[in-house]
C-alpha cells in the first residue's frame, strides 16, 4: 500500500493563478481536493498532515495528522520526499509560511 503524506489538502496549479483572479471561477478548474483523488482514483491511503521524523534503520516515519492530538508511526519499504520549492530571497524560510519546511 502507497501512503501519501501532505501538509496541504489541495492541489493548486499555480501557473493559471492570475487568469482566477480576473475570472473567478477559473478556480475550479485550477484546484481539487488530494483526498478522494489520491484514495478513490489512485487506489493509495492520504494523510493529511506533517511527516515529523523518519527512522531509516527500523522504515519508520512519525507523521501528525492535521486535526489529531496524537503523533502516529507508520512502516515503510520505501519512502520518497518530495518537498517541492519555495524559493524567497528575503526570508530563510522562503515566501510563504503556508509552506512545509524541512528541518
Amino acid at each position: 500500500l502507497v501512503t501519501i503524506v501532505d501538509a496541504k489538502e489541495f492541489f493548486e496549479y499555480t501557473p493559471g493563478v492570475l487568469r482566477a483572479y480576473v475570472k473567478p471561477k477559473h478556480l475550479d478548474a485550477l484546484t481539487f481536493t488530494l483526498y478522494p483523488v489520491i484514495e478513490g482514483r489512485m487506489g493509495c491511503k492520504f494523510i493529511w498532515g506533517e511527516v515529523t521524523d523518519l527512522n531509516g534503520s527500523e522504515r519508520t516515519a512519525t507523521v501528525k495528522p492535521m486535526f489529531a492530538q496524537e503523533k502516529e508511526v507508520i512502516d515503510f519499504d520505501y519512502c520518497v520526499i518530495a518537498a517541492g520549492c519555495n524559493f524567497g530571497v528575503f526570508h530563510k524560510w522562503g515566501e510563504s509560511l503556508w509552506f512545509p519546511t524541512i528541518h
